[in-house]
């Protein structure tokens, strides 16, 4: 029994030593070294904003339903122009209402997109920039106060107000959805369309027609059909006989 257990022991100092040379062999400082160049790089990326003078604002209206949201970014030359840009709403109590966005630039340094915010209440915008050597990252807490109906989008076609009411909202896939616009005082050759489709990706021809009803009001049903590539955003494309077209950004539940 003795034997044994010193048989033991001369194992354990063995493993002792074994792990001491080991750890002495590759021993790099304290700090983790991926967590120092990680912090490395974050310092690098604050100094090339602080350096380029970069600012960021944005600037929208934020109610339930559909907002029109722009970020201007500048820097100490000028409107930043030419970046790429992504906003990200989410709920802070959860992920099932999360939604990104690409913002496009519609003027020198002013990137903008239809941003809808289904629910009143607390939101976290998140801003992604990304342009040469920066890659700004800007997060806001904003209110949504309650607004229009949910599901209400306003636009013109030709200088006509069109408004365009879809429910339920938000929309689900592969279910129908009733749409109904109003046109006040429109009364063109044939009552107007609507075109369901998403940007950059052939989804068929999906045409929702209306049919007249009361105080300038058309009403239809049509199917947000499910995305095979996971997407969510979807253009409603109203078309007015005669006047022109309106394009609403509709955000699909699931």
């Amino acid at each position: 029994m003795n034997r044994g257990v010193s048989l033991l022991l001369a194992a354990f100092g063995l493993l002792i030593v074994a792990t001491i040379y080991i750890a002495h062999r590759d021993f790099d400082g304290l700090v983790d070294r991926e967590y120092y160049e990680s912090g490395s790089n974050a310092f690098s990326e604050l100094e090339e904003e602080a350096r380029q003078g970069f600012a960021a604002v944005l600037d929208g209206r934020f109610r339930t339903g559909n907002n029109r949201v722009r970020a201007v970014l500048s820097t100490s030359a000028g409107p930043l122009r030419g970046a790429r840009v992504r906003l990200d709403a989410m709920r802070p109590g959860g992920t099932s209402e999360d939604r990104s966005f690409a913002l496009a630039e519609e003027a020198p340094g002013v990137y903008a997109a239809d941003v809808p915010l289904p629910v009143p209440g607390s939101w976290i915008l998140a801003l992604a920039v990304d342009s040469g050597k920066m890659h700004p990252r800007r997060r806001w807490t904003i209110e949504a106060v309650p607004g229009e109906t949910p599901g209400t989008f306003r636009g013109s076609a030709g200088g006509r107000e069109v408004v365009l009411a879809v429910s339920p909202w938000p929309p689900p896939a592969m279910r129908e959805i009733g749409f109904t616009l109003t046109l006040p005082g429109f009364s063109g050759p044939s009552p107007p369309t609507i075109d369901l489709s998403m940007a950059g990706m052939d989804m068929g021809r999906n045409r929702v027609d209306l049919s007249s009803a009361a105080g300038g009001r058309y009403r239809g049903t049509g199917v947000f059909v499910r995305c095979p590539s996971g997407r969510h955003d979807w253009e409603a494309t109203v078309n007015v006989p005669g006047a022109g077209k309106a394009v609403f950004r509709i955000a699909v539940a699931d």
